[in-house]
């Protein structure tokens, strides 16, 4: 592991929602420019997930968190979720929603918290989502 890779962006994202929008969003950040941390490009065959998940959260300057309805049924991405809430303590923004075919009741009634947060739908376009992203990574 190169100990001076940084990324801009950390997605994280229930294992379904992979070929529908996070590997598309990760292709389309990556393409203008912003590095994006995506688990298909940053996981080889026989690796130790945990360690290299945890490797990429601490090197990232955000976390797209992509809210589905899988997402909010599931365990492994909440300890993502998890990871990334603690390193805003201060007041950082570090977490990054979002909503992906899901509105404000079903993310509301697995997290208020998380539907507390100003989130960014896909029902805009892939095109919409990754233009929001971009102008917030290029903020100091």
């Amino acid at each position: 592991m190169d100990e001076n890779k940084r990324w801009d962006f950390f997605i994280v994202h229930a294992s379904q929602d992979a070929s529908d929008i996070a590997k598309p969003l990760s292709d389309a950040l990556n393409a203008k420019g912003p590095m994006s941390w995506y688990a298909d490009y940053s996981l080889k065959a026989a690796d130790k997930i945990g360690p290299l998940i945890d490797f990429g959260l601490a090197r990232s300057r955000f976390g797209i968190v992509i809210l589905s309805k899988q997402f909010l049924e599931m365990r492994w991405p909440q300890n993502e979720l998890n990871d990334l809430a603690v390193r805003e303590v201060g007041g950082k923004k570090v977490i990054l929603p979002v909503w992906y075919k899901v509105g404000f009741r079903d993310v509301y009634d697995s997290s208020p918290i998380l539907a507390d947060r100003v989130a960014i739908s896909t029902e805009k376009g892939l095109e919409y989502v990754v233009k929001r992203l971009w102008d917030i990574a290029k903020q100091p």
